[in-house]
């Protein structure tokens, strides 16, 4: 069930975040935060401390190897 009330002021802080990151990740953070239930992520960012909700760029190696679709 979506929640429409308004965000918090650290949900709302997420969702620019995101934003910032990457124009339209924004909108898809907002959907998660408002679909709790299912995702958690309003919880997650209830627990979080507001100075560690910041973007960070960096990198990550990924040791699995994926089959390509279709060949």
């Amino acid at each position: 069930m979506i929640n429409d009330q308004p965000l918090t002021p650290k949900e709302q802080k997420v969702v620019e975040e995101f934003e910032k990151a990457r124009p339209g990740l924004g909108a898809i953070a907002e959907t998660n935060i408002r679909n709790n239930d299912k995702t958690g992520w309003a919880d997650i960012i209830a627990d979080t401390p507001e100075e560690d909700l910041v973007a960070r760029q960096g990198s990550a190696s990924n040791s699995f190897m994926y089959r390509r679709i279709g060949g």
